[in-house]
């Protein structure tokens, strides 16, 4: 499957892998409380081995963007789950890495928490997303080579009260909070080191990523590659205003910009 996307993709297109949770998650899915003892699976050179031998294929041909170890909100900064980190950071140490912490303890521990993450080569995570007393605070600028940022929507309503998961990201950023976002994102990576900069909509419940990307696009001045779905422009009328009609080109950024 992997070679296959190998092939089936342009020259200059990456991937960012997820990596198996059983590297980034506890066994119990539901959020812990301070001090309760989790458990975890034992992960073994097969496992390493299996997801390596997935992975390698975009490795090899140039087209892994990055490794992405996205931890839980119960994943709290501990002695022994710094020491887990750092295992499981020092496993995959030829890959391009990036980490995601939620819990707060972690950006209280800032210089720590950079220090760790410099150490095994791997990049710190932006996350937008909606703040509880316990999320983690952190300031919009790249920590580590690859500046990397996900959005998962500002659903607080349904971020802990929900039936079902996909609820939590039922989420549209408006036409201001795209701006505010790339102000944000052209301020962090202007005038810093050429890193690469890799940005994601988690906020995809119901196609809302997509639609919140084509107009992140269209706010930082780049043209749209492939022409949206009329299925897509139909759900999200906000994005049709910057998109031509079918039989017709791309008119220039300047004339389409939405008030």
């Amino acid at each position: 499957m992997v070679n296959a996307w190998v092939r089936k993709t342009p020259a200059d297109f990456e991937f960012s892998v997820k990596v198996w949770r059983k590297f980034t998650h506890f066994r119990k899915h539901n959020q812990p409380h301070s001090g309760t003892k989790v458990e975890w699976e034992s992960v073994t050179q097969a496992d390493v081995d299996l997801f390596r031998s997935g992975i390698d294929p975009l490795a090899q041909s140039g087209k892994l963007g990055a490794l992405l170890f996205q931890h839980p909100a119960g994943f709290y900064c501990t002695p022994e789950n710094v020491d887990r980190l750092v295992r499981t950071l020092e496993l995959f140490r030829d890959y391009p890495k990036v980490v995601e912490l939620r819990h707060k303890s972690w950006s209280e521990r800032h210089e720590e928490t950079r220090a760790l993450l410099e150490k095994c080569g791997a990049s710190w995570v932006l996350i937008d997303e909606p703040k509880f007393a316990t999320s983690i605070r952190q300031e919009f600028k790249p920590i580590g080579e690859i500046f990397y940022f996900r959005a998962h929507g500002r659903n607080a309503a349904k971020w802990w009260s929900h039936k079902e998961p996909w609820e939590r990201y039922d989420y549209c950023y408006s036409w201001n909070e795209i701006k505010e976002m790339v102000l944000k994102l052209k301020t962090a990576t202007e005038g810093g080191p050429d890193r690469k900069a890799l940005v994601f909509f988690n906020n995809h419940a119901r196609g809302q990523s997509i639609a919140n990307a084509i107009m992140l696009i269209y706010e930082m001045g780049n043209d749209l590659k492939v022409r949206p779905s009329q299925e897509l422009l139909r759900a999200f009328p906000q994005i049709s205003e910057i998109v031509p009609p079918a039989h017709q080109g791309r008119l220039p950024i300047e004339e389409q910009r939405p008030s």
